[in-house]
């Protein structure tokens, strides 16, 4: 019975569609039509956001106030606009116990121990993302866009994205940076690092104002303050301390300082949207772009990428597919694919271990 694995796409030159929308909750305007041949930094759809509410508990901070004292503690009037981080409630703006706005917007109501936060409708402008041709138009949502380049899928993302240029981390790693602001290197940009991301590169990150970060993995521990993060992080392997595959590491040491899109996507099982690094790039000379197979049964010759122990991470290319069932050293027998790493001997991976990993 064939087998038809996941596919996690790894490619230096392919044609790939991407959909560039406003989030669901918007409503706007398309401003490009089909058939229109955009740039990455081209706007392709804009509308706004509508404001919500937020309710803020104050006795945790404040006490159990009754609703005269919370309106005498408000340090904003009601109905003034506050900006994100200002102090809106507390006997004191610059000390003591404070609370704080966790967004833009304006205090609409105080009383019964809650802080009502009106937000600001938010203006969202979707650029392109990607160099190409416009194929499809939905109409106060989006386009669908064709293009051609690298593409470079993950594993795992917060669910944030960015456009900006590449760069590399220093041969010493993001942890020997300083998390010095007032240092512009790498600031606003996509940052690659071959290692685990850590409770340090993360401080480096945030201090130096990083605009990404592509890693190969992390600690699960580090979860919930990623998530929490305004800049995207996408990883390539996943989680734990797992360095970055060699032959990813080379194709991103060759797109260094080149203009791209992370699209950190946060992976969720009904959608088959992964996070992804797409660098839009026009064939030249003898380079084609690759024909990406998805959706096929497993075969010799397919490039594949291990997701389990102990070749966790491991690209190669499947030699054999034997029809018998290998006996693994932990005792399990299952079938398995043959699979040249580049090592002095071919593995032995099992079959539900892999998935498609492009070329």
């Amino acid at each position: 019975m064939p087998v038809y694995p996941d596919a996690r796409l790894i490619t230096r030159m392919t044609f790939f569609q991407r959909e560039a929308l406003l989030p669901e909750a918007a409503t706007g305007t398309v401003l490009v039509s089909e058939g229109q041949a955009v740039d990455i930094r081209n706007p392709v759809a804009r509308g706004s956001l509508p404001s919500e509410h937020i309710i803020m508990d104050a006795r945790p901070v404040l006490g159990s106030v009754n609703d005269a004292a919370l309106r005498r503690l408000l340090l904003v009037k009601e109905g003034a606009p506050v900006a994100r981080g200002d102090p809106i409630a507390g006997k004191d703006a610059r000390r003591g116990r404070r609370i704080f706005a966790p967004a833009d917007g304006a205090v609409v109501f105080a009383g019964e121990g809650r802080i009502i936060l009106q937000t600001r409708p938010q203006v969202v402008t979707v650029e392109a993302g990607v160099r190409g041709d416009v194929t499809a138009v939905y109409p106060g949502r989006g386009v669908s866009l064709r293009g051609s380049g690298t593409l470079v899928q993950g594993v795992w993302g917060n669910g944030r994205s960015l456009i900006n240029s590449l760069r590399l981390e220093p041969a010493s790693g993001l942890e020997s940076l300083s998390p010095d602001s007032f240092d512009s290197a790498y600031k606003n940009e996509i940052v690659i690092t071959a290692r685990p991301i850590t409770a340090r590169v993360l401080q480096v990150a945030e201090g130096r104002g990083f605009g990404a970060i592509i890693a190969p993995s992390m600690s699960a521990g580090l979860l919930a303050q990623v998530q929490r993060l305004e800049m995207p992080v996408m990883l390539t392997e996943g989680f734990g301390a797992i360095r970055m595959n060699p032959a990813i590491v080379a194709l991103l040491q060759e797109l260094d300082g080149l203009q791209a899109t992370l699209d950190a996507a946060a992976v969720a099982s009904f959608e088959p949207r992964r996070p992804q690094l797409v660098i839009s790039r026009r064939p030249g000379g003898e380079e084609e772009p690759a024909a990406v197979d998805t959706g096929v049964a497993l075969r010799r010759g397919m490039r594949v990428r291990s997701t389990r122990p102990p070749f966790t991470g491991e690209l190669g290319k499947v030699i054999d597919l034997p029809e018998m069932l290998i006996t693994l050293p932990g005792g399990l027998r299952t079938l398995c694919a043959r699979v040249d790493t580049g090592e002095a001997e071919p593995v032995e991976i099992p079959l539900a271990n892999l998935e498609l990993a492009g070329r």
